[in-house]
This record gives structure tokens, C-alpha cells and sequence, in this order.
């Protein structure tokens, strides 16, 4: 079972519940997770915390984003073994620099209405 450090903010907090759920077996891999507008109604928070949860499971190797599907429950690794390869390593980095051109884009447009 993995370390389980204090949440500090409510997607910690989200992304700690569902890592909680996959280490017991409640979630098991391959199982796909709720939509960010799921989770965010059924956590009664934004959109935007909901998507940082997601984030941030896929960050600690416990949920890929498959572009289109949304996100999935990954194979655990046992204890010792490293989390990720470089190859998913970079997929997921490049999702995320995917994610932030996005957001960059979004905010530039709001500003640009203000």
C-alpha cells in the first residue's frame, strides 16, 4: 500500500479518496473513471478542481488519460518497481503540455474580453 500523505486542497483530497479506492481493490485496472463534470457534481466542486484530481492520480500512476475516452485505472506497480516507463512518461507529458497550451489559450481569451 502507498504512503498516504495529508491533503492540503480539495482535488488532493479527490485524487486521495480514488487512490484510496484503487489500493483496496474497489477500482480495479481498466476500470474508467467518472468525467471531470461527474466527479466535480458528485464531489460538489468546480470542473477545474475535479480535472486536477484527475491530474494528479495520473501523475502518481494511478489513472492514464486516453485522449477522447477520458481516464482509466492503470496497473499498479508492485512495491519497489518503478511507477512509469519513458515512453508513458512522455505521453503524459505531453498531455499535459497539451492541456496547458489549452488553458494558456483560455485565459488569453478571457483576458482579451475583459
Amino acid at each position: 500500500m502507498r504512503h498516504q500523505r495529508v491533503a492540503a486542497h480539495p482535488y488532493q483530497e479527490m485524487a486521495a479518496e480514488i487512490a484510496g479506492q484503487i489500493d483496496s481493490g474497489e477500482l480495479a485496472p481498466g476500470t474508467r473513471l467518472p468525467s471531470v463534470r461527474a466527479l466535480a457534481k458528485q464531489h460538489e466542486v468546480s470542473a477545474m478542481t475535479a480535472q486536477k484530481a484527475l491530474n494528479q492520480l495520473a501523475q502518481d500512476g494511478y489513472a492514464e488519460a486516453v485522449s477522447g475516452l477520458g481516464y482509466y485505472v492503470t496497473e499498479r506497480p508492485a512495491e519497489g518497481e518503478a511507477p512509469a516507463d519513458p515512453a508513458t512518461l512522455g505521453r503524459q507529458l505531453a498531455e499535459l503540455q497539451s492541456t496547458v497550451a489549452e488553458l494558456r489559450a483560455r485565459v488569453e481569451a478571457l483576458e482579451g474580453r475583459s
